[in-house]
């Protein structure tokens, strides 16, 4: 890495975090980088963008004001995944879980010496997925790493991270934005969001809510077509919220249930804004001033939270909270549906 001195711009690419910057930059730069990095935050929070930024900063060949300069070409070819040293392990599209043959694969490679650079680095995207058997197999290089590894777990759930992991790694915790930031770095940094500011801020405005503070999912639901996936998904929602209250028939309630969608990823996503608007019906019942995560309005929230009755609220949501569980533990989705069905009966209201 080659770089000015009192370099003081950090990451350009990460939107705040700014300790995390400042700390990390200042370790490069004196040479006392960690070997291991454990970045936790939800998806779309930046966590894939600074592991980038950490493996550019540490091959940086540009001499500016940032660091990584971005423009040299060892940074252009990191931020095209183009470049030999610095490896990237992904949860296979259709398993569950990150095998042990993976990571021993991955742990063979690093005692090899690397190919262009000082450092070899080696991304592990998906750490929550290790089985506990990966984990314990990447633990004994962690331990004992080789001169010149970086290793950088990026996990959506600390929880699942073995303890003697993550003593051996240095854990950041990507920050979230408030809405009214969020939106203005999205003005700043994309051509949709300003089109939207000026064309149709109310969708700007639903982006923004929806994105729950993270920079990387406010721009994926800037993106036309996910917006209008986004807008089916709050109708769809919205709708079984009206089948939760008080009085709705079984048949009816259990109708709206059936038709989730039984992927994953997809049911995954539905539960998650499911409860971010039960959270949003449930705090404004006791804070009308309370910050909303789904509504676009409070004047719509205290409408359709007046609908259903506390009670019935909290239980709904808990029984939500532990379908979203169960899927995220890679449970049957057709039985997490049936589940739920059986467990949101009305006559539990």
């Amino acid at each position: 890495m080659k770089g000015g001195e009192g370099v003081k711009n950090y990451f350009p690419r990460i939107f705040g975090n700014d300790e995390t910057r400042a700390r990390i930059g200042a370790a490069i730069e004196g040479g006392r980088m960690p070997h291991a990095f454990l970045l936790l935050g939800p998806s779309g929070s930046g966590k894939h963008t600074l592991a980038k930024e950490i493996s550019a900063a540490l091959n940086c060949e540009g001499d500016s004001s940032s660091l990584p300069c971005g423009r040299c070409s060892l940074c252009k070819r990191i931020y095209d995944g183009n470049f030999t040293d610095l490896k990237i392990l992904s949860k296979p599209k259709y398993k569950a879980t990150v095998g042990v043959s993976a990571v021993k694969e991955l742990r063979e490679d690093m005692f090899l010496s690397a190919t262009e650079s000082d450092y070899k680095i080696y991304v592990f995207a998906d750490a929550e997925c290790m089985t506990v058997e990966a984990q314990n197999a990447l633990l004994k290089v962690l331990e004992e790493p080789p001169s010149g590894v970086i290793i950088i777990l990026l996990s959506t759930e600390g929880d699942k991270i073995l303890t003697t992991i993550k003593s051996r790694a240095q854990t950041v915790n990507m920050s979230r934005f408030h809405q009214e930031a969020l939106k203005d770095i999205l003005i700043k940094i994309s051509p949709e969001a300003r089109e939207l500011e000026l064309r149709e801020p109310e969708k700007l405005e639903a982006a923004v809510m929806g994105a729950d503070g993270r920079i990387g999912e406010a721009l994926r639901l800037l993106d036309k077509r996910l917006s209008a996936e986004q807008s089916e998904a709050r109708e769809d929602v919205l709708r079984l919220i009206g089948s939760i209250k008080r009085g709705t028939p079984f048949t009816e309630l259990y109708s709206a249930l059936s038709a989730l969608p039984q992927k994953r990823p997809e049911l995954l996503s539905f539960l998650e804004l499911f409860s971010s608007a039960l959270r949003d019906m449930i705090a404004i019942k006791c804070d009308s001033t309370v910050r909303l995560l789904f509504f676009s309005s409070r004047e719509e929230c205290e409408k359709t939270s007046g609908k259903v009755g506390s009670k019935r609220l909290f239980e709904v949501y808990e029984a939500i909270c532990e379908a979203h569980r169960l899927c995220s533990q890679n449970a049957n989705t057709v039985n997490i549906i049936t589940a739920l069905s059986a467990s949101l009966r009305p006559s539990k209201a």
